[in-house]
């Protein structure tokens, strides 16, 4: 008769650690989906607290140069009545609705009077302020479009950069050249320039004016750029800073409700603007097409209003400004690229929203985990992937409708093309959400509702989802990618689209 097998002390740990994974794995396979549930909802949580006060930091500036209000301001009631003696030239424009070249002749003419090098491009016109101390390698841009984000000719702002052209060539203690841009249209003109600009000076920061009426009450700060590209948050930061210790004006991002800034409310609504331009790659005003050229830009939309301010206070704010820049040796790096900002003076660093995107990603990963058969699974993914191509190719996501003519797979092909495509999205998510945390979570919210498990009703929601339906809301990502490369139209095809095809199909 044989002897028992005896085992070591060794063996023994062993075989208690192998039982305890077993015992974890065959816990974690039988409660997948509560599992999913939990870390969707921890996700969503997550985000409805963002615009909770308790998670805010004060905002700060990294970049010791800038110095913003630092220096005593030169603009005065002289350069007001310049700008009011402009301001009747431009007006007579506006009221006869002249054409854009009538105007590019008006601004030409100004900027020469005022002894400034001047020059045009197809939509826009510009001026060069070359400073005695100026090395002619670095710039800072000041702009002022035609139009203004509320529809009507910018006969304020515009006219403020001619008298602001006059006064900085007064003043010869700037050691960067300063380029005076007017632009046709609302961003189309800024565009023009900066995509036709072949100068020695390297722009670094920008401040596009839009100041649409004869006075206002507060400033609104926009600094979202084309694909969720954000300044670096110390020109934001400056501008909020100068606006309030230079110009005596409350200032909040996009302006919403500076006299309440630290309330649950005013950071929904500050979030909620900041994402509707982040999550489509949308520019929020005509300084967002600068980022793509490594410009950190900001724009002061002055809000309408009987008073208090004017001329005198925004012509202050943006000397401050111009001369914080003006102190910067080298471009900005020290802040911080990655941010949200729910109020005048707090921030989110990346750290308080990026597990957001990780949690909701994790969720729809853990999705795919169960992949029977993987080669069936990715020859069926073929078919969507090919359908956004052929959208692109058409040139319309008007297709996505006729996503449940595409073959369906049955059995193990189809439990694996489902799985395949929780954990393709699954990693896209929180990858994305580094970049471009609005549009990550937009990817979410599509990838989470077309590969949920829905019953026939919820086929309604999906319906709601269509791509197409963004032409209707007005938004045209097609002229924006041919204009000023946003990428969330080949996205729609890339992206979207397949994943149409892919809750069709499953």
């Amino acid at each position: 008769m044989a002897e028992p097998i005896s085992s070591t002390a060794e063996q023994k740990r062993l075989s208690r650690k192998l039982n305890r994974q077993a015992r974890a794995i065959s816990f974690f396979w039988r409660h997948l989906f509560t599992i999913r549930v939990s870390l969707l909802v921890v996700g969503l949580v997550w985000i409805a607290a963002l615009p909770s006060p308790a998670l805010w930091k004060s905002t700060f500036i990294d970049e010791h140069a800038l110095m913003p209000s630092g220096a005593r301001p030169l603009w005065d009631w002289a350069d007001v009545a310049a700008a009011d003696t402009y301001l009747v030239g431009v007006q007579d424009l506006a009221d006869r609705n002249a054409s854009w070249a009538a105007c590019a002749d008006f601004f030409v003419k100004e900027f020469g009077l005022a002894g400034l090098e001047a020059g045009r491009t197809e939509d826009s016109v510009y001026a060069r302020v070359t400073p005695p101390r100026s090395e002619g390698t670095e710039a800072i841009l000041v702009s002022a479009n035609w139009m203004s984000r509320d529809g009507v000719v910018n006969a304020r702002g515009t006219s403020l950069l001619l008298a602001l052209g006059a006064f900085f060539k007064a003043h010869g203690h700037y050691a960067f050249d300063i380029y005076l841009v007017v632009g046709d249209g609302y961003i189309t003109g800024l565009n023009d320039f900066i995509s036709n600009y072949d100068g020695r000076a390297n722009i670094w920061t920008a401040f596009n004016i839009d100041y649409p009426y004869h006075s206002y009450k507060s400033i609104g700060l926009y600094y979202e750029g084309v694909n969720g590209r954000l300044p670096n948050q110390d020109i934001v930061n400056v501008a909020a800073h100068v606006s309030r210790w230079l110009g005596g004006t409350e200032s909040a991002p996009h302006g919403i409700d500076p006299q309440a800034p630290h309330t649950y409310t005013t950071g929904v609504l500050t979030l909620v603007e900041h994402f509707k331009y982040a999550a489509l790659g949308r520019p929020s005003a005509a300084h967002g097409v600068l980022a793509k050229h490594r410009i950190d830009a900001v724009t002061f939309y002055a809000h309408p209003s009987d008073g208090p301010h004017g001329y005198y206070s925004l012509g202050k704010i943006i000397e401050g400004a111009v001369r914080s820049a003006n102190n910067l040796l080298e471009r900005l790096h020290a802040s911080f690229f990655f941010y949200l900002l729910p109020a005048p003076d707090r921030f989110l660093p990346v750290g308080h929203y990026l597990p957001a995107a990780v949690l909701l990603g994790a969720s729809l990963t853990l999705g795919g985990f169960d992949c029977p058969a993987p080669l069936e699974g990715a020859f069926w993914l073929l078919p969507p992937f090919l359908f956004g191509a052929v959208g692109w190719l058409v040139g319309t996501p008007l297709l996505a409708a006729l996503a449940p003519m595409l073959p369906r797979p049955k059995g193990d092909a189809r439990r694996s093309l489902s799985a395949l495509a929780h954990l393709g999205y699954g990693a896209l998510i929180p990858t994305l959400a580094m970049v471009n945390f609005p549009q990550a979570l937009l990817l979410a919210v599509l990838a989470i509702t077309f590969l949920a498990p829905l019953p026939k009703a919820g086929k309604f929601v999906i319906a709601g989802l269509n791509p197409a339906l963004l032409a209707a809301a007005g938004v045209d990502l097609r002229a924006e990618w041919e204009a000023w490369g946003n990428v969330a139209w080949p996205a729609v095809f890339a992206i979207w689209m397949p994943l149409a095809g892919i809750s069709a199909m499953t």
